[in-house]
């Protein structure tokens, strides 16, 4: 999913933005990382979101280890869901998709 324009793109139709640009000082960290389509991340170019007109589906975060292991994509048994859901954070973005 783009982050920009929220549409489900093939993973090779994604690319890596940086929220903050590496030429402004961004790191190449979980928190100034994004999923951005071709489309957006050329329209956002070097610029920050705010000065491009465009806005963040979601904040970047680094996610704990069990978010970790979550955000992967394997199968995950429902016993071991279970565990790795107890480690997620109150805060969590992660929980609403599991409710």
């Amino acid at each position: 999913i783009c982050l920009y324009c929220g549409e489900h793109f093939h993973k090779r139709e994604l690319s890596r933005d940086h929220v903050t640009p590496v030429s402004r000082g961004g790191q190449d960290t979980w928190n100034n990382l994004v999923t951005a389509c071709i489309r957006c991340n050329l329209q956002k170019a070097g610029r920050t979101p705010e000065e491009a007109g465009m806005q963040l589906l979601a904040i970047p975060f680094t996610p704990t280890h069990a978010e970790y292991i979550y955000l992967q994509g394997r199968n995950i048994l429902a016993d071991q869901m279970e565990f790795l859901a107890a480690h997620f954070p109150r805060t969590s973005p992660l929980r609403q998709r599991l409710s």
